[in-house]
């Protein structure tokens, strides 16, 4: 290569590091950017004991708005989870138990999570008693119990998002 067209690249390098150079300390004019079209204020929350829940058109509202919009704030009344709720047959049979978890092993076994009238949740296992029920069969989500008339009843665990 010869030393003219050395030259001429060394020069052309310059001039593109030249360029860089500028555009990098170039300022910029930044226009802010538009506002946020204003989110409606939520409608008044019903109480705890009014109304049978989330309807889906408010459900649908607050998924439709901004999570993080700074006008937005927290509901009046925070949802509550549907394991509170004891299933209508099971206290129609005169077992008021709720089934928080359960835990199955490959062999059939198993023991379910369990509070019932009010008192602190304990741990019962295939086999035992709770007041006249006795554990039958435990499932993922469920546990099966008999009565001492024969009388079979599952609890499941309730999910997120049922019942009021």
């Amino acid at each position: 290569m010869s030393v003219r067209v050395a030259g001429w690249l060394l020069a052309g390098a310059i001039a593109v590091l030249l360029v860089a150079a500028w555009r990098a300390v170039r300022i910029d004019e930044v226009e802010p950017p538009p506002l946020p079209a204003p989110v409606n204020p939520p409608a008044a929350a019903p109480s705890p004991g009014e109304g049978e829940g989330y309807s889906i058109a408010r459900v649908m509202e607050a998924v439709n708005n901004d999570p993080f919009h700074p006008l937005r704030r927290r509901p009046a009344r925070r949802l509550q989870p549907a394991g509170n709720q004891v299933v209508e047959a099971v206290a129609d049979g005169g077992l008021s138990v709720q089934v928080i978890g359960t835990a199955v092993s490959a062999n059939g076994g198993g023991f379910a999570m369990c509070a019932w009238g009010g008192a602190a949740p304990r741990i019962v296992r295939i086999g035992e008693r709770v007041g006249d029920w006795t554990l039958r069969a435990v499932t993922p989500g469920a546990a099966q119990f008999r009565s001492s008339t024969g009388t079979t009843v599952v609890v499941r665990i309730a999910k997120a998002g049922e019942g009021s």
